[in-house]
């Protein structure tokens, strides 16, 4: 296995000499001026001072199809919709079954919803998983294994969306304040969610076995013990029988917390591994699980609100045949809004996700101390995935995570400022 028991021995990186450094504000331009880079600050770069031109243009060209797929998706979501809203799919669905009682016709319309969906959502996955992404080295899933993640998938959704809808459907239906308590109950949902999906959920879908590298196994503790974070152990979830993207994560509470690693991170050298390591457990260390209960909350908040206006359009529900937002035939009109309110709170979340994205490289490079190697291990991982490398104005605003130049803008940055010099290549 690559790297096992060694250390990196990769370039040393600093800016590209070939890239354009435009003048301006701090921030902009050159990364490595003095001053501790703000994580709550975009660091604004130009992705051809790190990346070469070929990498630049290949990620380019993965990326293209994607966006065009992705509105796709979203025009055919928006289609189906609205063909159940003013299609009258609903009651006639319950005319043609004979179905009687709310909860039942309730769980028509989730599955009536799902079965549509099958009309183009795997198709448009079967594009990308078993073309695309294979053309370009990415996928190594087979058409039966793409088959089965499709069937769990559907299987999941549809339990999962009975779980929370049929409460909401009562409260709608019974009580006055039913959005406030609606917003509560499916608050907890979520975290509750959250808390059981590396247990309940995640092994539906991946093998996880203990990692056997005890060299490795010992940085990853020394890392959390760094960290005063707690972990049970270190597993290593099968992720290459559909992919080779690297990724890492932390999961559980308590006795159970314990990180996992895609078999395809233990490609790399163990420094790469632990710079992924550490910047997952500075997650930990700095509480952002927590932090981002309130923010969910805030989020769903919005959600209900919207809800509760919608409640009042009798227009709409005419227009679907329905009575009103507690009929079952309603839930189309239900799903749009609160992804509209979903759609308009996310430049908000996805600030506060980047900040908190940067917040955990810093850590890294407080519990590692050691700049080169978690450039390093962002270049490796970004180029090998093929992530976006240069997003548009408009895609940078939905984005998680800091795109890859502004990462190393960042670690250069921290690094002049304790004095710690980046060389050239």
């Amino acid at each position: 296995m690559a790297g096992c028991g060694r250390r990196a021995s990769s370039p040393q990186l600093r800016p590209r000499q070939g890239g354009s450094r435009r003048a301006g504000p701090a921030g902009r331009g050159r990364p490595t001026v003095s001053g501790r880079p703000s994580t709550w600050v975009r660091l604004r770069v130009d992705p051809a001072e790190w990346f070469s031109g070929e990498e630049l243009d290949r990620a380019r060209r993965y990326r293209r199809p994607l966006a065009r797929l992705r509105a796709i998706r979203a025009v055919l979501t928006v289609v189906l919709a609205l063909s159940f809203i003013f299609g009258q799919i609903g009651p006639r669905l319950f005319d043609w079954l004979g179905v009687k009682g709310w909860i039942v016709q309730l769980l028509v319309m989730i599955l009536a919803i799902e079965v549509a969906a099958l009309a183009y959502n795997p198709l448009l996955d079967a594009w990308v998983d078993l073309r695309h992404d294979r053309r370009w080295g990415l996928s190594t899933q087979t058409g039966r294994g793409f088959l089965a993640d499709q069937a769990k998938s559907f299987a999941l959704s549809f339990v999962l969306s009975c779980i929370l809808l049929i409460p909401i459907y009562w409260l709608i239906r019974n009580i006055g304040i039913w959005w406030l308590i609606g917003w509560a109950v499916t608050v907890s949902f979520t975290v509750v969610f959250g808390l059981l999906y590396p247990v309940l959920i995640a092994p539906i879908f991946n093998k996880f076995t203990p990692l056997r590298d005890e060299d490795l196994e010992a940085r990853i503790r020394r890392i959390a013990r760094l960290a005063e974070v707690e972990i049970s152990g270190t597993y290593v979830a099968d992720e290459s029988r559909r992919s080779r993207r690297d990724n890492a994560y932390v999961a559980g509470l308590g006795a159970t917390r314990r990180v996992v690693l895609f078999d395809t991170l233990l490609e790399h050298p163990h420094d790469v591994v632990e710079q992924v390591v550490a910047h997952e457990v500075g997650h930990w260390r700095l509480r952002h699980l927590p932090k981002q209960i309130p923010v969910a909350a805030a989020t769903l908040l919005v959600v209900f609100v919207v809800l509760r206006l919608v409640a009042g359009w009798s227009w709409i529900y005419q227009q679907a045949g329905t009575t009103g937002i507690g009929d079952p035939g309603s839930l189309p009109i239900l799903l749009v809004a609160a992804q509209a309110a979903f759609v308009a709170t996310t430049a908000a979340t996805a600030w506060l996700s980047r900040a908190f994205e940067r917040q955990a490289d810093e850590q890294a490079l407080l519990l590692l101390d050691d700049p080169q190697a978690l450039m390093d291990m962002h270049r490796r991982i970004h180029v090998k995935n093929l992530a976006d490398l240069d997003p548009s104005p408009l895609r940078y605003l939905q984005l998680s995570h800091p795109p890859a130049a502004e990462r190393l803008a960042f670690a250069s940055r921290w690094a002049a400022s304790r004095e710690v010099g980046t060389a050239p290549r």
